[in-house]
């Protein structure tokens, strides 16, 4: 890019992937952006340049963050399922090992399994579930009227037997159901959870928030760059002019010093060409001096020589 001959060059590296603002002291944004033509460095396109990498970094921490912090509650989630099912595993085993000693029992009392007196053990244990909410267990007129007649013989010593280690297991049969809700509610909530972040997509967003902060802060850093140009030429130019105002002045004042010494010297010449003449008409003078005291003296002599005659001629009258 140019700007009345001062050449800018902008180079610009976008914002990384996520990975990439873990750990910001290991690897930075490079965005460099160079100056050409101005002889000094440029503070405030720095300074724009770390603001607004520091606002883009903040972006995506805090998205991280909140990533970071989804993801511990899901970790913590999945933890707790596995508890949940270690407990329903264990209670399970227990309820096996009372099956087991019920059919022991069976055994020891030499009930048949498709015995009448096994099938009605069978209806006692179903009315027992059907006393239970959860269970769904639902029971006929039929059944109703057999369980009467069962109740009203009797229980044998085996059925009582048998149904007393089924009570045991009631408490192993609680922890079955609460595990199983349990783990069906939490997997509901990642499901949920996961299903919300594939929606809202925030590191995503995040990151393009960051480029749309770098992509803005470029630009403002390229009219910072601009107008720092334009003012450095215009500093150029105002200091080229105040040296051609200077050159100028300096140019009038040796014009003026050349013309002072050119008159100087023109009156030190006609004082010289006064003074020649004054000597010269003095010289003059001095010859015409001398001419006219020899002339006066001439006469003067002239009239010596007369007077002389006039006296010589008196004395000669006399005589």
């Amino acid at each position: 890019m140019k700007v009345q001959n001062t050449t800018i060059f902008m180079e610009d590296d976008t914002l990384r992937a996520r990975c990439r603002y873990e750990d910001a002291g290991k690897e930075q944004d490079k965005k460099n952006i160079f100056a050409g033509g101005l002889n000094k460095a440029i503070d405030p396109i720095l300074q724009k340049k770390q603001e607004a990498r520091k606002k883009a970094m903040k972006v995506v921490s805090d998205a991280w963050a909140g990533e970071r912090e989804i993801d511990d509650d899901l970790a913590l989630r999945r933890e707790k399922i596995k508890q949940y099912r270690e407990d329903m595993g264990k209670a399970k085993d227990e309820l096996k090992e009372i099956e087991n000693r019920r059919a022991q029992l069976r055994d020891s009392y030499g009930v048949a399994e498709d015995s009448q007196e096994e099938q009605d053990l069978k209806l006692l244990e179903k009315e027992i579930d059907s006393k239970k909410p959860e269970t769904g267990v639902q029971l006929t007129k039929e059944e109703y009227k057999r369980l009467a007649q069962i109740k009203a013989e009797g229980l044998s010593e085996y059925q009582q037997r048998s149904l007393e280690l089924k009570s045991g297991g009631e408490f192993y049969e609680k922890e079955v159901n609460e595990a199983t809700e349990k783990i069906e509610a939490e997997n509901a909530v990642i499901r949920g959870t996961e299903l919300e972040r594939l929606k809202s997509q925030t590191m995503q967003k995040a990151e393009k928030s960051a480029d749309e902060i770098m992509e803005a802060a470029s630009d403002q850093i390229i009219g910072m760059l601009i107008e720092e140009a334009k003012d450095h030429i215009d500093e150029e130019m105002e200091e080229k002019k105040e040296a051609a105002e200077k050159a100028e002045e300096k140019k009038e004042e040796e014009e003026e010093r050349i013309e002072e010494r050119d008159e100087k010297k023109a009156e030190e010449e006609q004082f010289r060409e006064q003074i020649k003449t004054s000597t010269e008409m003095m010289i003059v003078s001095e010859d015409v001096m001398d001419d006219v005291q020899k002339e006066i003296k001439k006469i003067m002599d002239e009239m010596k020589l007369l007077e002389e005659d006039i006296k010589g001629a008196a004395v000669d009258t006399v005589s």
